[in-house]
């Protein structure tokens, strides 16, 4: 073979081998690329799971354990907040158990029964294994945020009736303040404030109000507001809520600083009762819907079961308004997340699936 042929040969080989090399060393670094993308911490791979097996009502964050009630026959566990660690705190069987108002230390419980219309309320002590029936004309109840006591609306065999402060067995009472409103909501938002609220609607105007109990002093703090319903910050100086037009529809979520006589509304479309306070008092964790129907009527339908929601979940700041996607669902499970609760070291979001009455928890 001439050997210029052999050279020309030779040369030919060597540069397809350096290309090669090349196109080979390009093809590693992307997949390298690839996979450590998918390796680096996102907020929206956080890990979603159930933590019950069967629907339940009310849950309650007790220092590290998540405790709650079965909705079928009312029996209460705790687990971790992932789930593990699941333990049966009752064996009774509560029939017709519509609602249970923890305490805020989770030793006491308001059991309220729903037999068909007719209502019952009994408290129940933990520690003691005791329950006591509590007067059928105490109506909508909280448990004070720091202490051994409930507020509720009390109704009297006159047209007047009274907010009250009793022990929670209902003994020791105090009549604080005496209104003709009816079917209030009642909130104990801080040691010296009851918060009272009118039944929402986004058919009528509700309003807002507080009771100073170091002098009984009474103030409105939300004006006339279609669809307003609220949730207290936990320095009790600011209400998230929502407003709708006269129709129920145009949603909008607010915030109202009652230390700057302000409020701002924000850049997200919710209600407050699918939202959960920080302790720093200035963010907010919150499920917004992905949409929400054009008939939907809000928040009387959401309310009613009449409609339902398919979530993705935030974490927003109310003072710069930055706002970080913890979760973006993209599965074929719908998530409609309400009663949501932040674990202690604010690394969990719990909340019940409306959709199918689970429990679950989302790792921050």
């Amino acid at each position: 073979m001439p050997f210029k042929t052999l050279f020309t040969i030779i040369g030919a080989l060597f540069i397809l081998a350096v290309g090669g090399f090349f196109i080979y060393n390009s093809f590693s670094t992307q997949d390298d690329k690839v996979e450590n993308t998918d390796l680096v911490p996102s907020s929206l791979s956080n890990q979603i799971k159930a933590i019950s097996q069967k629907p339940i009502i009310n849950p309650i964050i007790d220092n590290q354990k998540v405790k709650y009630y079965l909705s079928e026959n009312g029996q209460a566990y705790e687990s971790n907040f992932d789930g593990s660690g699941l333990t049966q705190l009752s064996t009774n069987t509560l029939t017709n158990l519509s609602r249970a108002l923890w305490s805020p230390d989770g030793n006491k419980v308001i059991h309220i029964f729903n037999d068909q219309g007719v209502i019952k309320k009994y408290l129940y002590d933990f520690e003691t294994e005791q329950s006591t029936r509590l007067g059928q004309n105490i109506d909508y109840i909280s448990w004070a945020p720091n202490e051994d006591r409930i507020v509720y609306q009390y109704y009297g065999p006159a047209e007047e009736n009274n907010i009250s402060i009793s022990n929670p067995d209902g003994l020791n009472w105090t009549n604080i303040f005496p209104t003709r409103m009816k079917d209030l909501i009642i909130k104990w938002p801080s040691s010296n404030k009851i918060a009272l609220m009118t039944k929402p609607s986004g058919l009528t105007q509700g309003t807002a109000y507080t009771i100073d109990l170091t002098n009984n002093d009474f103030q409105k703090v939300i004006e006339p507001t279609y669809g307003l319903t609220t949730l207290w910050s936990p320095q009790a100086n600011k209400i998230l809520f929502s407003e709708t037009d006269h129709q129920g529809k145009n949603l909008k979520l607010k915030i109202a600083d009652l230390g700057q006589s302000t409020i701002n509304q924000l850049d997200i479309i919710t209600l407050p009762e699918k939202c959960v306070w920080s302790t720093d008092n200035q963010t907010v964790f919150c499920a917004i819907p992905e949409n929400i129907p054009q008939l939907t009527v809000l928040p009387d339908d959401y309310h009613k079961n009449l409609t339902s929601f398919s979530d993705h979940f935030w974490k927003i700041n109310i003072s710069t308004g930055q706002k970080t996607k913890i979760f973006e669902n993209k599965g074929e499970q719908i998530y409609d997340a309400k009663n949501l609760l932040l674990s202690p070291l604010e690394d969990y979001l719990i909340f019940i699936n409306q959709t199918d009455g689970l429990l679950y928890s989302i790792e921050i």
